[in-house]
């Protein structure tokens, strides 16, 4: 497991995977507490097999999201 790309959103994780040579598959799961919560920044949550596969999950990000919160 790499611990360099969780918390990342995944087109930057994607970008450096890519140099690395690697194109990972992405499976989604849901952020926590946000089970019906639709929208925010696709991050990384976990990267498998160096990388080759990586789990994503929305997270609401304040300052881009327009200061919006889960409630």
């Amino acid at each position: 497991m790499r611990d360099d790309l969780p918390g990342l959103p995944l087109d930057l994780a994607r970008d450096i995977l890519a140099r690395e040579g690697v194109s990972p598959s992405v499976e989604t799961t849901c952020a926590p507490g946000r089970r019906d919560a639709r929208g925010g920044t696709l991050r990384v949550v976990a990267a498998h097999e160096d990388g080759r596969r990586l789990t994503v999950a929305e997270f609401l990000d304040p300052i881009e999201d327009g200061g919006q919160e889960n409630g």
